[in-house]
């Protein structure tokens, strides 16, 4: 969605017009050169996320980009310090996958080096980078990005989750607490939020009380994330209670995609609480819905091991 500056253009226009009759042409015309940069700065500040690929399918087919690449190379030979042709062949690598990741790198860099500016890079180089690894370099990228387009959720939302994985905290606080700004009901960024100022030291109480009042997903959420909180404090007594009601309620809530690490979740707490046939439940859901969680079938074996002693027992 583009932005419209008329408004604001003719706004400015009035206020030059009235400088000028009334305090005369030199403070006018200072005046006007700093409304003009807080016009630039408005434009800037409310830009709207900008409209490029970024995933596999917003691309073009990958034998077209072969295709182009290899002329791009050509051009290259010729002229290795081609701008354009460089910058190109950076975002075609970051369409073929992870496997071109370093080339890409290395193309854009190299452009970006000689000069060339184009706000895409920074998200290309972000999610390279968060790809292979080297996380303070994809946040510096994303930052970059978001400096230019700060309303761009999609890229703050990578940046929060780095930020948590990375263990800056309070940087996902930050980062969280910016995108609940647009949308302060949000399930999924509360869960989140609530877990970073949890790993921050911070209250995070009321926004699961908030989540909870939300009911439905908001509540299995709620239960996730304080079944995650106790589970790392070791309170497994709590842990294995909040993450029962959240394995119990998870197939009713839709769009929930981390089924499987809640299961493992639920039935390893089970188990160091001393259920036994609730850990045994959870990990035959687990491994009907991954059979290679090398974790969950180690436990499930144990647990049929003792079981079938057990059963020897009483004979």
């Amino acid at each position: 969605m583009k932005v419209s500056y008329e408004p604001r253009s003719h706004a400015l226009k009035g206020a030059v017009r009235k400088i000028l009759h009334t305090y005369g042409a030199p403070l006018g015309m200072f005046l006007f050169f700093m409304l003009a940069a807080l016009y630039v700065y408005m434009g800037r500040v409310n830009r709207a996320a900008p409209d490029f690929p970024r995933t596999a399918a917003d691309f073009m087919q990958s034998s077209k980009a072969e295709r182009r690449l290899a002329e791009l190379q050509a051009a290259l030979a010729a002229n290795p310090d081609d701008m354009p042709a460089l910058a190109e062949a950076g975002r075609l690598k970051y369409q073929l996958g992870q496997p071109r990741y370093i080339e890409a790198i290395a193309d854009l860099e190299r452009a970006r080096g000689l000069g060339h500016a184009d706000a895409r890079s920074f998200y290309y180089l972000g999610s390279m980078y968060q790809a292979v690894g080297l996380y303070d370099f994809a946040a510096q990228e994303y930052r970059k990005f978001l400096n230019n387009f700060p309303a761009d959720t999609e890229a703050r939302m990578l940046l929060a989750k780095l930020c948590y994985a990375a263990g800056d905290f309070p940087g996902a606080v930050r980062e969280y607490e910016l995108l609940l700004k647009d949308d302060t009901a949000d399930p999924v960024l509360l869960e989140n939020l609530a877990l970073a100022r949890w790993k921050n030291k911070q209250d995070h109480s009321k926004i699961l009380s908030d989540l909870r009042a939300q009911g439905g997903g908001g509540a299995f959420l709620a239960d996730y994330a304080e079944g995650r909180i106790n589970y790392e404090l070791k309170d497994y007594a709590k842990a294995a209670a909040f993450l029962k009601k959240a394995a119990d309620s998870a197939e009713t809530v839709g769009g929930f995609t981390d089924q499987a690490a809640l299961l493992w979740l639920a039935g390893d707490a089970a188990y160091k609480n001393k259920d036994s046939d609730g850990a045994y439940a959870y990990l035959q859901r687990l491994l009907a819905l991954n059979p290679a969680h090398e974790e969950g079938r180690s436990l499930l074996a144990k647990l049929e091991k003792a079981r079938k002693a057990a059963a020897k027992k009483k004979k």
